[in-house]
């Protein structure tokens, strides 16, 4: 079995994202610099940092967010779902990937933290 990981910038032991079996597993990301400081601001922008950054770490094995297809949501309360489901929704459209929402206290006090699978292009 080949695995590939894609080595994360940030001081956190994790790898940014794991391909294997014709998938790719992103680790969970909350809003930060590559340098792993928090980015805070509102659910929205939050939300609109990490799918920049979710899009760029499918981009280092070939796949876009068009490969994604599952997603995994933690809100730090349930009252932010409304705001974030508008930031999150402009970036599929019309099909979107099977996705859950819970909420729970996230690192560093963020509001959202998204954590994805897609398939592996390189790899069907």
């Amino acid at each position: 079995m080949l695995i590939t990981r894609y080595p994360t910038t940030k001081p956190f032991p994790f790898s940014d994202m794991v391909a294997s079996q014709g998938f790719l597993f992103l680790s969970g990301q909350v809003s930060m610099t590559a340098e792993g400081e928090p980015v805070y601001g509102t659910v929205t922008e939050q939300t609109l940092n990490i799918m920049h950054a979710v899009t760029k770490t499918l981009n280092r094995a070939g796949a876009s967010l068009n490969d994604v297809v599952r997603v995994q949501v933690w809100l730090s309360d349930m009252k932010y779902f409304a705001e974030f489901n508008r930031a999150y929704g402009s970036f599929f459209h019309e099909v979107y990937p099977s996705r859950t929402v819970t909420s729970s206290t996230l690192a560093f006090g963020m509001d959202v933290e998204i954590e994805i699978q897609a398939t592996n292009p390189g790899n069907k």
